[in-house]
């Protein structure tokens, strides 16, 4: 693929510092983003040390004015979204506290259709376009005590069926 500027969520640390990172290193701008500023900025400024190409911007998913700012400070258009942002927590459902719950929900599934359906319209006037929707096994399967998690998850999985038929008629794909 040639050079694209990918705009990743969730990039301050963890899984999505790694792709954000690897991306870098073939070639891609990078758009490093997170609800932690200092980490976003930390992983791309080791993106440019490293000779890559690089911007962190503060994101909250859960937030729409948050996704408008941040897009409306990216150097570029993104031609590529990884949806990576995401959190755990484990107890049985009778102990789970309620806004919390919701707030997994929020992140992962939630603010994975907020993001897309922010930058849907400009690949779609690009005429390209690239969603990664990072699952996980618990896309597929259940485990104890990660309720929230668990359905987050398997929401994704379909979220990101639909989209692709909804968006089948141009250069644009969902995984």
């Amino acid at each position: 693929m040639s050079p694209r500027c990918i705009l990743i969520t969730g990039a301050g640390s963890g899984i999505g510092a790694g792709v954000a990172t690897e991306l870098a290193r073939t070639g891609h701008h990078v758009v490093v983003t997170d609800v932690n500023l200092a980490g976003a900025s930390e992983v791309a400024q080791s993106i440019r040390d490293a000779g890559g190409s690089a911007e962190a911007l503060a994101l909250d998913v859960t937030s729409d004015d948050s996704i408008a700012a941040a897009l409306a400070r990216a150097s570029r258009p993104v031609e590529v979204l990884v949806n990576n942002a995401g959190l755990q927590h484990v107890a049985p459902l009778e102990e789970f506290p309620m806004a919390k719950w919701g707030f997994l929900v929020d992140v992962m599934l939630v603010g994975v259709a907020r993001l897309s359906r922010a930058l849907l319209p400009g690949m779609r006037a690009r005429g390209f376009g690239r969603i990664v929707n990072i699952g996980s096994i618990h896309s597929l399967v259940a485990s104890p005590y990660k309720s929230a998690y668990v359905a987050a998850k398997h929401g994704l999985l379909g979220f990101s069926k639909v989209i692709a038929l909804e968006t089948a008629d141009t250069d644009i794909t969902i995984n």
